[in-house]
């Protein structure tokens, strides 16, 4: 008979006690991978929704800049000069500046006005979202003609039309042809304006925030009446030519003094670097966890121990050696805290796709939950290695059991 048959017997003999001891050691693990994986992964897709060199708005908070035109989180009240947006058009460090206006939602989506070149912007490196239908029209003599305030809804002679993305177009039920209906505001339940609005285009998913925006011509926004005459937007996104080129043009549009420049980057960096400190916790507080899992394992096998001195006399009289029976005890301790360990990151996967449908929902940003960390694997080898120490103290509990006392009838 084997070791291994020998300890997966004594483990079956225990079931329950076995369960909850294994139980306690996977909680503590399931706990552990999804912190570091939700880390890992929003961390690394925040930061790949934030391409763009520079987010250009009106002095305020970067980070509720930055959440606000690229993730489309939060609230943008304050508006900059329209003027500026020519002024970075046209400015020699510029390869191309889009615009963007935000106020507008349909059915708890964010509704966000751009001109046809934000499709040309990179959602991955040399990749621009892809659209089944087309783009919506943009005519720029027709935003300066609403914007000086001539005309009203579709007098002012554009198109009103909507490209959305494709998590907004399902929960919507929008498809190329679809009528849209905007309200005014953020919140649900705001005044629905009088203008409508033709879908002439479904982005295909993207991983990114964009799957939750629908996307007008800004020619369109500023020709409703709630918005007309406004001349302000709410952001440029900017791409600045290489070199020091985008530090330099930050630099100078931060002594502007109606705007700032912020870089989405390093925004999202300083932000995980404050969320860093809670998951510091939450990983304090797994590894806890999973200390008293092992401490769990130790006393139990330890006042087992009374229970199996027979069994231990018997096997060592049919000459089993000492170290045969160490060994033993070591490895159900370790066995208990690799099935718990294994169970952990079964459920750690389970736990993290949980938490990704939540982020892709709330936030657009996609996480995989079977993406594969090597740092599971060093996790596992630690917890075997800790039932390995845990089960070192009842191994010599029974390392030291004496044949002729185990086998007495008072024993």
């Amino acid at each position: 008979m084997s070791l291994w048959t020998i300890v997966l017997r004594n483990l079956a003999q225990r079931k329950l006690s076995s369960a909850l001891t294994a139980a306690s050691v996977s909680l503590g693990v399931a706990v552990v991978v999804t912190v570091l994986a939700l880390k890992a992964q929003s961390l690394e897709g925040f930061a790949r929704c934030a391409r763009y060199h520079l987010v250009v708005g009106p002095k305020g908070s970067a980070l509720q800049l930055v959440l606000g035109t690229v993730y489309h989180l939060d609230e943008l009240s304050a508006t900059m000069p329209w003027a500026r947006y020519k002024e970075l058009a046209a400015h020699k460090a510029v390869k191309f500046a889009v615009p963007i206006s935000v106020g507008d939602q349909v059915g708890g989506f964010r509704v966000v006005a751009t001109t046809d070149a934000f499709f040309d912007l990179e959602i991955e490196a040399g990749r621009p979202p892809e659209i089944e239908g087309r783009r919506f029209k943009f005519n720029a003599e027709q935003l300066e003609h609403a914007m000086a305030g001539h005309g009203e809804g579709h007098e002012h002679g554009g198109d009103f039309e909507a490209v959305a993305g494709s998590t907004a177009a399902k929960a919507l039920g929008l498809a190329v042809g679809s009528p849209l209906l905007a309200s005014h505001g953020l919140a649900d339940g705001g005044e629905k304006h009088q203008e409508t609005w033709t879908v002439v285009g479904v982005m295909k998913p993207t991983g990114t925030p964009h799957d939750r925006a629908v996307f007008i011509n800004l020619d369109s926004f500023y020709g409703i009446r709630d918005h007309r005459a406004a001349a302000r937007l709410s952001a440029v996104l900017v791409e600045a030519r290489g070199g020091n080129a985008p530090d330099q043009l930050r630099a100078e549009i931060n002594d502007w003094p109606d705007a700032m420049a912020v870089k989405p980057s390093l925004v999202i960096e300083d932000l995980f670097q404050l969320i860093g400190k809670v998951d510091i916790l939450l990983l304090a507080v797994a590894v806890l966890v999973i200390v008293v899992g092992a401490v769990s394992i130790l006393v139990s096998i330890y006042n087992s121990m009374a229970e199996r001195r027979r069994a231990i006399a018997i096997l060592r009289a049919l000459g089993a050696r000492r170290t045969t029976i160490l060994s033993i005890v070591i490895l159900e301790a370790a066995a208990l805290c690799f099935f718990g360990g294994a169970a952990g990151l079964f459920l750690g996967h389970l736990l993290t796709a949980v938490a990704s449908r939540v982020l892709s929902e709330g936030a657009g940003v996609s996480i995989s939950a079977v993406s594969f960390d090597p740092r599971e694997l060093g996790i596992l080898a630690a917890v075997v290695l800790l039932g390995v120490l845990a089960g070192v103290v009842p191994a010599l509990r029974a390392y030291r059991t004496d044949i002729a006392d185990g086998l007495s009838p008072s024993s």
